[in-house]
């Protein structure tokens, strides 16, 4: 016959056929639907993009290998097409679907995150977005586990065809106009120094910014550059039978191996992704071994290649719908329900592959056209994606404005018993149910934050930033500065009505997750020094000309301290002494504003449910409600002239603390105050903080 089939472990293979790379997909892809489903039962299960990874680089390079030595250049139209006919078609019907179901079944206050996030996974950016939301405290705080969110690993790959074939074009250009040699010796250095130098990156940032460097493209390229350097050497699949027996058990030891052992508290990629990388390697080096003690028996089991064949519809499929599932019956799902979906995401993961891969694919009319039809065609084919992400989009943004809008009639209107009134005013009933509707609602409380980056050091800046509010200092009676991080922060609506009605100097000065103290923080070590960078900018900055007669502090409880040495409590005081200590030997007050309660969270979808009866219905018992020790009373007991405001009577009723009082959503997420209700709070602060300066 002719070279249409070949002969591997004693059964025909079509041409280019690779049983052991479809068993590896199918092992990936079952890995991380089964971590989705059942994280403790398979804990390392995230590792099977990596598995994934390593596929790509290896079959793309071979692809584009063999194309630069038979023709002498490589066709990028020809070659993106090829990808958008092979990738969008499928991963577009499962955003369709995506964005059709948030509307259907997510509350509307999350809408406007995941409809970012699926604009983002539209054009294979995903990864960034949620690398930037990884160090972003406040999104880390107020985000929901999008549906899209899987599409992070699809975009690293996007990206890295993006690239890819630029190096294999450059090697050629090498090659033509150097005579540097044939184009896989200069692959191989080209692929190798991508390798090196993204291994190193990813080590370095897993260490000291574990957040960003789990989603960062740059690193995850050397898993790549590792699939496209055993690409380069053809030889590896003439390895001794033995060998390859033994290099194909290996290999899948040592992906099992992480699947089962790498928890989420893994160092991750880092080092550790040598595991599953080159476990892949080994197993597509070996290929599927024949004889009575290979893998080929296991790799071509029907179950095994048609999941396989599968993954990549499963894949996009199996998150979305465990994310709307869960949010649909608003509770942990239940085993019969966990196989349930699992069942469904197979389902439509061969439905997918049947009526939209596969014809997308092979579909004559762009097939066989030149390329520009294929990119014209993938152009129209975002449209009903875009169009109908900025339909829920923009449906969700009028209505936040809609709500925005009545918070600032609320809160300059001369509504009775609203807010923390409710609990101040004698005749006022905080148990009454508001007389319309909740301010601001459960639409507009994710966002009813008033901070801005020109007034807010965000995670990555360690830059002092003074923003001023009120009259000019020599002006004012009192000048107070607002300092700490996103629980001191939350006042700042209050310190603006400060600066508005009482005429107040205020000046704030803030930075995410960043506590005024002098103990060390519990976190990486890229955090930590720009922490102590913005720390030490603040104390020459208090320390300086600039005279307050007040600086006012919060700061969130749940953050981390390092004892260093010491209990947790002893180093958390000691902390806050030390760095008030400068200030408040200057004469200036001390003001520290105790942490805030959490309430529970579902707190929104709890309130929805009936905004008449959240007050009492949604509460959190106060022990409950104060989960973490709070540092601030300890520290002003021993600081002289500090003064502590305590505004637990104005977040909890008795032994309740609940999540609307006086007609307002007390919090914008669990931990973090609406704007709304910390101004309604404003009088009382004022009033603390004239107290202890004596005017």
């Amino acid at each position: 016959m002719s070279g249409s089939r070949r002969v591997e472990g004693g059964r025909r293979e079509p041409d280019g056929f690779r049983p052991e790379i479809q068993a590896l997909r199918a092992v990936a892809v079952l890995a991380v639907v089964v971590y989705h489903l059942w994280p403790a039962r398979l804990p390392g299960g995230y590792a099977g993009v990596d598995v994934f990874f390593v596929i790509s680089g290896f079959l793309i390079t071979a692809h584009l290998v063999k194309e630069a030595e038979r023709s002498g250049r490589i066709r990028l139209p020809s070659f993106y097409a090829r990808r958008a006919r092979r990738l969008l078609p499928a991963a577009l019907v499962v955003l369709l679907a995506t964005a059709i179901g948030t509307a259907i079944v997510l509350p509307l206050q999350n809408w406007p995150q995941v409809v970012g996030e699926i604009l983002a996974a539209t054009f294979y950016v995903e990864n960034w977005v949620l690398a930037a939301d990884s160090v972003d405290y406040l999104a880390q705080n107020a985000n929901i586990a999008s549906p899209v969110q899987h599409f992070w690993s699809l975009s690293v790959e996007e990206q890295f065809y993006l690239v890819w074939p630029l190096l294999v074009i450059a090697a050629l250009v090498l090659v033509r106009r150097r005579g540097h040699g044939p184009v896989r010796r200069i692959l191989v250095f080209l692929f190798g120094a991508v390798a090196v130098a993204s291994l190193l990156h990813s080590v370095v940032l897993t260490t000291v910014d574990p957040g960003p460097a789990y989603f960062a493209t740059t690193t995850r390229a050397w898993e790549f550059a590792a699939g496209g350097l055993l690409a380069l050497v053809p030889a590896a699949r003439r390895l001794p039978a033995a060998v390859r027996v033994g290099s194909s058990w290996l290999g899948l030891v040592l992906i099992v191996l992480t699947l089962v052992t790498f928890t989420e508290l893994t160092p991750f990629p880092g080092w550790a992704a040598l595991l599953p990388v080159i476990g892949t390697l080994l197993v597509i080096a070996a290929g599927a071994s024949g004889g009575l003690l290979g893998t080929a028996r296991l790799f071509r089991l029907r179950p095994v290649q048609a999941l396989g064949s599968i993954s990549y519809s499963l894949y996009l499929w199996h998150w979305p719908i465990v994310v709307l599932a869960a949010a649909a019956v608003d509770g942990e799902l239940s085993t019969p329900a966990r196989l349930g979906l699992l069942a469904l995401s197979l389902l439509l993961g061969w439905l997918t592959k049947l009526l939209v891969e596969d014809p997308a694919r092979t579909w004559a009319v762009l097939a066989g056209a030149r390329p520009r039809r294929t990119l014209a065609a993938t152009s129209l084919a975002l449209v009903p994606v875009v169009v109908a992400s900025l339909a829920v989009g923009g449906t969700a943004s009028a209505r936040i404005a809609t709500e925005e809008a009545r918070v600032v009639a609320a809160v300059n209107g001369d509504i009775d018993c609203f807010g923390a009134a409710a609990l101040i005013d004698a005749g006022c009933d905080a148990d009454a149910a508001p007389a319309g509707d909740l301010v601001p609602s459960t639409i507009a409380a994710p966002s009813d934050d008033v901070n801005t980056p020109e007034c807010w050091s965000r995670n990555g800046e360690a830059e002092l930033k003074v923003c001023s509010f009120g009259p000019d200092a020599a002006q004012a009676e009192v000048r107070i500065a607002l300092v700490g991080d996103s629980h001191s922060n939350q006042y700042l609506s209050a310190v603006q009505w400060l600066a508005e009605e009482r005429g107040w100097a205020v000046d704030v000065i803030g930075k995410t997750g960043c506590i005024w103290t002098a103990a060390s923080q519990d976190n990486d070590p890229a955090w930590l020094a720009n922490c102590a960078e913005w720390k030490r900018s603040l104390d020459t900055y208090l320390r300086g000309d600039v005279e307050y007669d007040a600086v006012v502090t919060s700061a969130s409880a749940e953050s981390p301290i390092a004892p260093e040495g010491e209990d947790l409590a002893t180093a958390t005081v000691r902390g806050f002494v030390e760095a008030w200590a400068p200030v408040a030997d200057r004469g200036t007050v001390i003001v520290a504003i105790r942490d805030n309660p959490h309430t529970r969270g579902d707190y929104l979808e709890c309130i929805a449910d009936d905004p008449a009866s959240a007050a009492a219905r949604c509460a959190v018992p106060i022990d409950d409600a104060f989960p973490f020790f709070d540092g601030l009373p300890g520290a002003v007991e021993r600081t002289p002239g500090a003064t502590l405001v305590d505004f637990t009577p104005y977040f909890c009723d008795g032994d309740v603390c609940p999540p609307v009082i006086g007609g307002s959503i007390v919090y914008r997420d669990p931990g973090h105050l609406t704007s709304t209700y910390a101004r309604t709070l404003a009088p009382l602060l004022g009033d603390a903080i004239q107290q202890a300066i004596g005017s």
